[in-house]
């Protein structure tokens, strides 16, 4: 004779359901969500559990390490001058043009592409690639 169980997450209780005996547990939820189309024998399905569970067991964001949890960083088209720099020349002394970045729009700066602006980043995305220059 084999037992099986099935696990249901509610709003706000755990419903533990086991053949003719219904149970109501006070604990913490916990819920990973599965698609039921998809198998274990997708190449990805591992990959895709694991992430999951590290979401669901992720209890705050991490700083980003790309601006120093500022959010934005230094414009490389300008290197924070506001002015478009060709070579060794800033573009700021010619009074007939407008020579402002027009990547930062002459702030200096740009919003951080691994955090989007936030300074924060999910723990389970690991470490922001790293630029080689």
């Amino acid at each position: 004779m084999s037992s099986s169980c099935c696990f249901c997450c509610r709003p706000s209780n755990l419903f533990v359901m086991q053949p003719k005996k219904v149970e109501l547990m006070r604990a913490k939820r916990v819920c990973v969500r599965a698609s039921k189309v998809e198998s274990c024998g997708n190449p990805n399905f591992l990959q895709r559990m694991e992430r999951a569970w590290l979401i669901s067991q992720q209890p705050r964001p991490v700083a980003c390490s790309s601006c120093e949890s500022k959010g934005h960083v230094e414009c490389k088209w300008c290197s924070g001058t506001g002015f478009f720099i060709l070579g060794d020349n800033m573009l700021c002394q010619v009074p007939s043009r407008n020579t402002t970045c027009v990547i930062c729009s002459g702030k200096g700066s740009a919003c951080c592409s691994d955090c989007k602006g936030t300074g924060f980043r999910a723990k389970w995305l690991g470490e922001p690639p790293i630029d080689t220059k």
